[in-house]
């Protein structure tokens, strides 16, 4: 007897989609997973990498909630690198190519060692409804019902989807998959306002064709590296990543089929990717640039396929191969799938809680591009957020609300559902205000004890990580209270690094906090120091060169944490408050903030709007 009870659905095997549920099964909750597919799991339709500025620091969060991405991309990584490494440690980050294929084979069997974890292979085509119109469970096509009393949406790019090459138009959730087209139907008649989002991917080539010593190579970093807690780092040799350039022959022909671009004609119904634009774009808006970066990258060690890094385009097949080989290097290049673009519905996220639930429709969660997102890693970000609430919205208790100081998720679904999305949404460090505090290398003592709270972790695990924070925090009380004294040895060290020598005793800590001073450095002059692991040395080294940038950003977090204490009532009326202007009050209405922070990062509502919204709860509290 087919089993159709469960606590969880979760709709769609994407990366949202696999997060989500992982999440979900972890805290102990009867989950089931409907795909379209059961072997296209975290597949990989675009670029076979994770990681990046700002999405290394996803994958890093993801991994300290509890999640799969850093695991499975450390098991098929092929090559590394750190990224950023030209600017401060807040924004550095690792960027991995993985084997595209082995990383969908590689998260299906995680997932299948989940205990509390179901698949089903069908098109989810209705949302079922109580009574009092929250979420019971989903229909799919065919007529068969799953019931729950939480649903995770996931639909990446497959709601009413169209894939766009040149003049060509078909129905398409990815290239060679049906779209879903009932299911945004469905959301409609929920109530649930939708709009159109568009992105494409580049054609990929085979390696066998491709002139490679026209091209800079770029290896991977000589160091260990991993992206997960858990793995060892290692050194990763043989596959190298190439770069090249266009050409203004290669511009000439863009300009020439501009008017064949779906994407940027009156054909396109949707907005595209500003972030991640397609080569046709860079070539409309940068009219005056020949030279635009393409890397061809790897996507996989036993393929000849690689991916054309740069050449996002949705321009005519034919066209396709006079841009191709235009370009240094890959003038006798043989194409082995077009690019294509691709116009999809998405939920409009101001409709979203914090939690990522559908404020219409209690139960119903959303995760992924359906949210207006674009990138795998922002897609597992929201998925295994969204994953942790449904299961604690099933469970009866409080969501996880991840704030903007304390990690990119939470930036990201703070813009989302405060700010909304015109276009796709990428996330970068420049929408990030407190980068110091929120570092790729301290992603687990910011969120492991969250994770370990709602069950996505183990208590072995979080209590190592929490060993590791309490030595962290007695080394640096011992830097502060070390004495080190000057001596020929440790000033020739000052002078060597472009420093005057030492005059008089100084603290360990002062020391360190020098530019170009490193804790190794100062072993000699140190001898009572313990012996510690790497990461911790990282850390401390780190939170000791940045304390007065981070004590200042710390009372710049305080002042947010003053707003965000300040609650607004879930029913308050908006326009029946004297002193806010006519755009604040319909703009208020429509988000409907949780508390003063995020209205006031809501677009259109001014400071003058805040101090009223202040005033008159302030007022409330007293007569209360």
């Amino acid at each position: 007897m087919i089993k159709k009870v469960f606590d969880v659905i979760v709709v769609g095997g994407g990366h949202a989609g696999c997060e989500a549920a992982c999440a979900s099964a972890k805290m102990g909750l009867q989950t089931l997973l409907v795909t379209h597919s059961i072997h296209h799991i975290a597949l990989m339709p675009c670029n076979p990498a994770i990681g990046g500025p700002g999405k290394g620091h996803v994958v890093r969060e993801v991994d300290a909630l509890g999640g799969l991405m850093a695991k499975v991309t450390d098991a098929c990584t092929i090559h590394i690198k750190r990224v950023n490494t030209g600017k401060g440690r807040a924004v550095q980050t690792l960027r991995a190519q993985t084997k595209r294929d082995l990383y969908s084979l590689v998260m299906r069997r995680y997932l299948e060692t989940l205990p509390n974890l179901s698949f089903f292979q069908g098109e989810v085509e209705d949302i079922l409804l109580e009574k009092d119109g929250s979420v019971r469970g989903v229909r799919v096509r065919y007529g068969t019902e799953f019931y729950a009393k939480a649903v995770v949406l996931c639909t990446g790019t497959f709601l009413n989807g169209i894939i766009r090459i040149g003049e060509l138009a078909y129905p398409a959730g990815r290239h060679g998959e049906f779209p879903a087209t009932l299911l945004s139907e469905a959301l409609r008649r929920l109530g649930l306002e939708l709009g159109r989002l568009n992105t494409c991917t580049p054609p990929r080539l085979d390696r066998r064709t491709i002139d490679f010593s026209q091209m800079e190579e770029q290896k991977s970093d000589e160091e260990p590296l991993c992206f997960s807690y858990d793995s060892i780092p290692r050194v990763y040799e043989g596959q190298s990543v190439f770069i090249t350039r266009t050409t203004k022959k290669t511009c000439d022909i863009i300009k020439a089929n501009l008017h064949r671009a779906p994407l940027l004609s009156v054909l396109a119904e949707s907005t595209p990717v500003r972030e991640c634009p397609s080569i046709e774009d860079k070539v409309l808006r940068f009219p005056e640039r020949e030279q635009h970066l393409i890397f061809i990258e790897p996507e996989g060690e036993d393929t000849n396929e690689v991916y054309a890094q740069g050449i996002f385009t949705s321009l005519p097949e034919e066209v396709q191969w006079m841009v191709v080989q235009s370009i240094p290097g890959l003038e006798e290049t043989h194409i082995i799938r077009p690019g294509y673009g691709i116009e999809y519905d998405y939920v409009l996220p101001t409709q979203l809680k914090p939690s990522l639930e559908c404020k219409k429709v209690p139960g119903l969660f959303l995760a992924g591009q359906i949210n207006g997102t674009s990138g795998y890693e922002e897609a597992a970000g929201q998925g295994i957020l969204a994953g942790i609430n449904a299961g604690r919205y099933v469970q009866g208790k409080p969501p996880l609300i991840l704030r903007r100081d304390e990690s990119y998720i939470g930036v990201m679904v703070d813009d989302l559902v405060t700010k909304g999305v015109v276009e796709p949404y990428r996330l970068r460090p420049g929408k990030v205000e407190y980068r110091l505090f929120i570092r790729h290398d301290n992603a687990h003592y910011r969120l492991s004890r969250y994770a370990y709270e709602v069950g996505t972790i183990s208590w072995e695990r979080y209590s190592r990580i929490a060993e590791e924070e309490k030595a962290i925090a007695q080394e640096i009380e011992r830097l502060n209270q070390v004495t080190v004294y000057p001596t020929p040895e440790l000033n020739a060290l000052l002078e060597k690094k472009g420093m005057s020598p030492l005059k008089e005793p100084v603290k360990a800590s002062s020391l360190l906090a020098r530019p170009h001073i490193t804790y190794q450095d100062l072993a000699p002059f140190d001898p009572g120091r313990p012996s510690l692991p790497p990461q911790v040395v990282e850390e401390v080294e780190i939170e000791i060169k940045y304390r007065g940038y981070m004590e200042r950003q710390r009372h710049q977090i305080e002042e947010l944490h003053k707003l965000e204490m300040k609650t607004i009532p879930e029913d308050f009326d908006f326009s029946q408050l004297k002193g806010l202007s006519r755009e604040a009050q319909e703009r208020l209405t429509k988000v409907r903030p949780q508390n003063l922070g995020q209205a006031s990062r809501i677009p259109g509502v001014t400071y003058a709007d805040i101090m009223v919204l202040l005033a008159y709860l302030s007022q409330e509290k007293k007569s209360q």
